[in-house]
């Protein structure tokens, strides 16, 4: 059974007490008026006072009667309050104990929280068993308790598995009727899932404190207004402002340039309208000062349900990586340049050098030279960072093109070589239409090049390039490999790292095929240069 501390309804209860004081008082005066009666009348029969008597001593038997009838029930009126009142707490998390921490009530509820039994829990103290951590001592607790008549505070306990569990607990005193403090009443709400989740803010807010601290570059958050909300230090120092004048404050308010301003707030906008990430180049700086150049990504910041409601930013300066790469590039374009005179001077001093020899000579000196130059022109228009296929192909059938595009079928997907790929392909077609020119399917008005080129997927993806001639007169292999089939079969294949072969034995002309690996050839999407998303 469970043990239940409050004072429950006896007949010594105040309303108890009333009752049988009213019934004796009516038996008094009832005797009373018996005996005033027998008085009055001088003279009564021995029969009549014995009726009188009885009559009224039935009538304090009968008031006896009806009062203790009525303080049972009372009594059961509050034996059943009592019983709804101990079942609905049971239920709830909560316990009674004595002023002494001994276990009195244990419910289910209390059961499920903490993992004791009610058999594990009563009569135990509560402090022990579960290993309670208070913000102060009992005697204070209690002290609190008999002069307040409550307490309430975040407690720690330890669950029957050892688990640690942190509860809101509200304790209440219970007195008896003669006001002396009888049991405590103790309910308690769980909020262990509440501590944990702010720890981890607290943990997510430490992090974004020493990022924010450290970061070299600039950490910022704006709502849809583009009023500062987030600006760590270096934000801060390139302002040249405190946080109290950047808070809520738009660029045009604390910039010093109204154009960098208006600028930096377009690029916010359109990140909000769009609601994607983007990653581009902005120029803020102080007055009076060199431009300093930032490379900046942006991303809508998005509440709970999603909607977007501000954006956050980070810029990484970039300034002297901008002064080293125009440097580069100025000298990129300056050996561009040289190397274009290189190879014009070249030309006429071959052109000289063989005007009194064989003119084939000559002439297959020289339009070797002009492919080498129109390869070098493609990656030269490209900043020297690949070349697509199709433009290497294309520039390098151009001056054998006078028969009309008929004579020539190209094919392939898009791919971007890399600069040595680009001029060993170059090379390498030249020499093929050349020879096509001269013995093969070009040779004839009917001939006919297809040019095609595939991925061939697999554990290391190659490019396989193919030369396929027909309509041409019957080709038969040579007895002696020239100087262009062996730039193919032995250069080419070196330059591109896989191999090449040409095939002579044809009916129509002859088949050119060159296979490298993928990833010796091609840019990677790794490294294949980003659009800059809002550059002008």
């Amino acid at each position: 059974m469970v043990a239940v501390p409050f004072t429950l309804p006896s007949p010594t209860s105040r309303t108890a007490r009333l009752l049988v004081t009213l019934v004796t008082w009516l038996a008094i005066l009832l005797l009373a008026l018996g005996g005033f009666l027998v008085a009055a009348d001088g003279a009564v029969d021995t029969l009549g006072e014995p009726i009188l008597l009885l009559v009224l001593a039935a009538a304090s038997f009968a008031a006896s009667i009806w009062a203790k009838r009525r303080i049972q029930r009372d009594i059961d009126a509050k034996l059943y309050r009592l019983e709804r009142f101990t079942q609905a707490f049971g239920q709830t998390q909560g316990t009674l104990r004595s002023l002494d921490g001994r276990i009195v009530f244990w419910g289910i509820g209390a059961e499920r929280l903490y993992g004791y039994s009610e058999k594990e829990a009563l009569g135990k103290n509560a402090l022990d068993l579960l290993q309670t951590r208070c913000p102060l001592s009992p005697d204070e607790i209690n002290a609190i308790l008999v002069r307040d008549g409550e307490w309430q505070g975040e407690l720690t306990r330890r669950h029957k598995d050892g688990r640690e569990i942190h509860i809101i607990s509200k304790w209440s005193l219970n007195r008896g009727e003669a006001g002396e403090p009888e049991v405590a009443i103790e309910v308690s709400s769980d909020i262990t899932s509440i501590k944990l989740a702010e720890r981890e803010l607290h943990q997510t807010n430490a992090l974004l404190r020493a990022i924010l601290e450290t970061a070299p570059g600039l950490i910022y958050a704006k709502d849809l207004q583009g009023r500062i909300i987030l600006a760590n230090v270096s934000t801060l120092d390139l302002i040249g402002r405190p946080w109290s004048e950047v808070e809520g404050r738009t660029d045009l308010e604390f910039l010093d340039s109204k154009t960098q301003a208006e600028l930096v707030m377009a690029n916010d906008r359109r990140i909000m309208d769009q609601a994607k990430t983007e990653e581009f180049e902005e120029i803020i700086s102080r007055e009076g000062r060199h431009p300093r150049v930032w490379s900046s990504t942006k991303a809508p910041l998005r509440d709970a349900d999603g909607k977007v409601i501000g954006l956050v930013g980070v810029s990484v300066e970039i300034t002297e990586r901008k002064r080293i790469e125009d440097r580069l590039q100025l000298m990129v374009n300056e050996l561009n340049h040289r190397v274009k005179n290189t190879l014009a001077t070249v030309q006429a001093i071959a052109s000289q050098t063989l005007r009194g020899g064989d003119p084939i000579v000559r002439q297959n000196l020289e339009r070797r030279l002009m492919a080498l130059a129109a390869a070098h022109d493609v990656l030269t228009r490209e900043k020297w960072e690949g070349a697509s296929i199709d433009d290497v192909v294309t520039g390098a059938l151009a001056p054998f093109g006078d028969g009309g595009d008929y004579r020539f079928t190209v094919s392939g997907p898009s791919l971007r070589l890399l600069p040595r790929a680009a001029l060993a392909l170059a090379m390498g077609l030249h020499e093929l239409t050349t020879n096509a020119l001269k013995y093969g399917a070009l040779s004839t008005l009917a001939g006919q090049v297809a040019i095609n080129w595939q991925i061939v997927e697999g554990a290391s993806p190659a490019l396989r390039l193919t030369w396929t001639e027909s309509g041409g007169p019957p080709v038969i292999a040579p007895l002696r490999r020239g100087f262009g089939v062996r730039l193919i079969e032995r250069s080419l294949a070196q330059d591109l790292g896989g191999k090449a072969s040409v095939i002579f034995d044809q009916p129509s002309g002859i088949i050119g095929t060159i296979e490298a690996p993928l990833a010796d050839v091609a840019v990677s999407a790794e490294v294949t240069p980003l659009l800059q998303a809002g550059a002008r």
